[in-house]
């Protein structure tokens, strides 16, 4: 009779371990699909952002600088790229695209002695390059974790110029 008791006991004790084992690979599971998950969002936000400088560059390579382009464009307001006959434009506001938002931001650009471009703009009129615009493409969604956002930056010029 003590045989059988014991018997059971260590059956009791398997089933328990094999199911703590099954919740902790479940567990993994559940977190591996969730970093699957926010990866994929990100790769598709990072797409988003190309796709948005690739129109600005087109957008600047159809259109005259500073009168219908990007020179003649507002600097620190939001823009977004819209498919248009010759291309694309760029139309003001922030463009939302399914579960994401993308916007453009052009900002304006100033020089040192060297002809280098300085990390901060000085607002110096001897200082300021005309012909040149710094490009922030933004692209944003909410998260489980909250609100994510990928981001890409590069200078533009008036190539023809």
């Amino acid at each position: 009779m003590k045989q059988k008791g014991f018997t059971i006991v260590e059956i009791i004790v398997a089933i328990a371990i094999i199911v703590s084992a099954l919740g902790a690979i479940l567990g993994f599971f559940s977190f591996e699909a969730k970093v699957a998950e926010r990866e994929r969002m990100r790769l598709k936000a990072i797409s988003l952002a190309e796709e948005a400088m690739e129109a600005t560059r087109n957008f600047r390579n159809n259109t005259t600088w500073s009168s219908t382009g990007i020179g003649n464009l507002s600097v620190g307001i939001d823009y977004h790229p819209a498919s248009s006959s010759a291309g694309w434009d760029i139309i003001s506001g922030i463009e939302n695209i399914n579960e994401f938002s993308r916007k453009i931001v052009f900002n304006k650009v100033s020089r040192d002695a060297n002809s280098n471009i300085e990390s901060t703009y000085d607002p110096n009129p001897s200082n300021d390059d005309p012909n040149t615009r710094k490009v922030i493409v933004t692209i944003s969604w909410a998260d489980r974790e909250g609100q994510m956002s990928e981001t890409i930056k590069t200078y533009i010029t008036n190539w023809r110029e």
